[in-house]
């Protein structure tokens, strides 16, 4: 009773404070300290922690801390690792009773440990969180894992069930167990013009009236160009 009190008054919070930012569900959970730039979509089933840009959507069944971009794609079951355990010397045991002098969702108060013993031994805190930094445009499949911590690059993209172990670059291709560059969206000249331009910084209006450049990479070159050479011809 006291949990489903909690979730109810958190709920109407949310819903009378951020319901022109972000379409939720009662099966969503995030804190009230989230922050959400607006047209954003967080799934059923969906625990968040972070902030989310623009336009950006989180699908269902979601377990998820993390800084995002603006108009992000992060498919169904994407979920991150908030902890780690011991497995190789010095120690002699994964087991955190021997490890952490934290409290456990496992084992409550009880540890035989008298010391910290592993700094990066966390278990999952909503008050203390590893958080993922995700760029903007990137688009992450179903059911992607995500190391605490790592980051993932604008415009990059994460195949289906990959495991993210390490930052992945801007506008790299990652799949696999653990997650490898298998390519990158477009050639070197092209992502840098992306990554000097940064269209999804532009605003809704820009966006509204040009929604047709991001559907033709060359066109949105040229416009870019154009717009280049006409400040100059100004200075």
């Amino acid at each position: 009773m006291k949990h489903f009190i909690k979730h109810l008054l958190l709920y109407i919070y949310n819903k009378v404070k951020k319901r022109h930012l972000v379409k939720f569900y009662w099966s969503s959970y995030f804190s009230h300290r989230c922050k959400f730039e607006g047209k954003t979509h967080i799934g059923r089933n969906t625990d968040f922690f972070g902030s989310v840009g623009y336009g950006t959507y989180i699908a269902d069944n979601c377990f998820l801390s993390a800084d995002i971009g603006r108009f992000c794609s992060i498919g169904a079951g994407c979920r991150y690792i908030n902890a780690t355990h011991p497995y190789k010397t010095p120690f002699a045991t994964t087991s955190p009773y021997f490890v952490s002098v934290n409290p456990t969702t496992y084992f409550g108060q009880h540890s035989f440990a008298t010391k910290q013993m592993m700094e990066e031994f966390l278990f999952y805190d909503k008050e203390r969180q590893i958080v993922n930094k995700i760029g903007s445009d990137v688009w992450i499949g179903i059911d992607v894992t995500l190391i605490g911590g790592v980051e993932i690059g604008d415009g990059a993209v994460v195949l289906t069930k990959a495991v993210v172990t390490k930052s992945v670059p801007p506008y790299a291709i990652v799949g696999g167990i653990p997650a490898k560059i298998i390519g990158y969206r477009y050639d070197e000249e092209t992502i840098k013009f992306l990554l000097e331009t940064k269209w999804w910084n532009k605003s809704q209006e820009w966006l509204r009236q040009n929604a047709n450049l991001l559907c033709d990479i060359q066109a949105l070159k040229d416009y870019f160009k154009k717009e280049r050479k006409s400040i100059s011809e100004d200075c």
